[in-house]
């Protein structure tokens, strides 16, 4: 798998010299998205009143840990727009916080738009924070526009009001213009896999197409759930259960105890049932669970990357295609972005989400 670049608070001036000065976009825009996805930014600004007083700073609080870079809040698929190790495929609008001493602030705001264009604005601002905001002016020297900035520091992220003076020359790209929230970015770096470290981690998620369990987010798994999930991959047939010997028995009906449903919930999520119990389709009872036996076609996974969070040890991102075959061919059903964490020489599963704008990897790969 090919590595992509990450987009630094300072972008890169390689990207503006490929993007040259082309004017596919009017200046102003949110745009920072790939082709697939170029309108998603601009329903991601967010006013900033009312929401940031819950997220308002202790007085007193230090502002050194905001120090790094911060990515714009998007109004879907959120999490891979802030993974910097996507940035060649979607494009980046962000804030890079350099210096922050005794309150004074040294920064950037950038944006570069995804691929093919990736055109580039890199605007710098300096200023000092009083009760918690910063204001200061910047200028566009490449693109010849000015305005104002204010921040918001605020407890996991920052707000920002972006302002541009106004002129009779309409400049061909930019940072956008408006109030916006920005969250950390997620430091990312693509897992060189094997082949056969691939077919291990797809033969793995195989098991949690949405069939057998819906997306859901970290902390959300209930004991229903989790019993749906172990019943239905034993009723289909679609987990080796060989390991158990008689403690599955098939038939019409899947019998299996506690144990088995227990070594297979750790085994994926890293916890057990809690209240073992009958659920609309696997029955309990006597320390047994039972689900009849089961039929269909399962979508098939294809690991189209596994990037590494290089902040948190241990916790990684796959991006995954669920494919359906039919006698037409093999088409797209839906996209995961699932977030494991390493345990011992595998992953458990933290938390499944659908992806809204399925990522074409035929373009990332093409460009990465």
């Amino acid at each position: 798998m090919k590595r992509g670049f990450v987009v630094p608070a300072a972008v890169a001036l390689c990207l503006f010299l490929i993007a040259g000065c082309s004017a596919e976009t009017p200046a102003g825009s949110a745009e920072t998205t790939g082709a697939a996805q170029s309108a998603k930014t601009t329903g991601a600004a967010q006013t900033s009143e009312g929401a940031s007083s819950d997220r308002a700073l202790s007085a007193g609080a230090s502002y050194e840990s905001f120090v790094g870079d911060w990515s714009l809040k998007v109004s879907e698929d959120e999490e891979l727009y802030r993974m910097t190790g996507l940035a060649v495929y979607y494009g980046a609008t962000g804030i890079g916080i350099k210096e922050i001493k005794n309150n004074h602030v040294k920064g950037t705001v950038y944006s570069v738009s995804g691929a093919p264009g990736y055109r580039q604005a890199n605007v710098d601002f300096e200023g000092d924070i009083a009760d918690g905001k910063l204001k200061a002016s910047y200028q566009d020297e490449g693109w010849l526009y000015s305005g104002d900035i204010e921040l918001a520091f605020e407890t996991d992220a920052i707000t920002a009001n972006i302002t541009r003076e106004k002129s009779d020359d309409t400049p061909l790209w930019g940072i956008p213009e408006g109030e916006f929230t920005f969250l950390r970015s997620i430091e990312t770096e693509t897992a060189a896999l094997s082949d056969a470290e691939n077919g291990r981690l797809a033969s793995f998620l195989s098991a949690v197409t949405e069939t057998m369990i819906q997306p859901f987010e970290e902390g959300g798994l209930t004991d229903g759930m989790i019993i749906d999930f172990v019943g239905l991959n034993l009723g289909m047939g679609s987990v080796d259960v060989s390991e158990f010997g008689d403690r599955v028995k098939s038939d019409v009906d899947i019998v299996f105890d506690e144990s088995v449903m227990n070594t297979l919930s750790d085994r994926y999520f890293g916890i057990g049932v809690k209240q073992p119990k009958s659920t609309d389709i696997v029955g309990y009872g006597d320390g047994f669970y039972t689900v009849p036996a089961l039929g269909g076609i399962m979508e098939r996974p294809v690991v189209q990357i596994l990037m590494e969070d290089k902040e948190n040890e241990g916790v990684c991102y796959a991006i995954v295609d669920y494919m359906l075959e039919t006698p037409e061919g093999a088409h797209l059903e839906y996209q995961h972005l699932i977030i494991l964490q390493k345990k011992n020489d595998a992953f458990i599963i933290k938390s499944i989400k659908k992806v809204v704008s399925p990522i074409d990897f035929e373009l990332f790969n093409a460009i990465s």
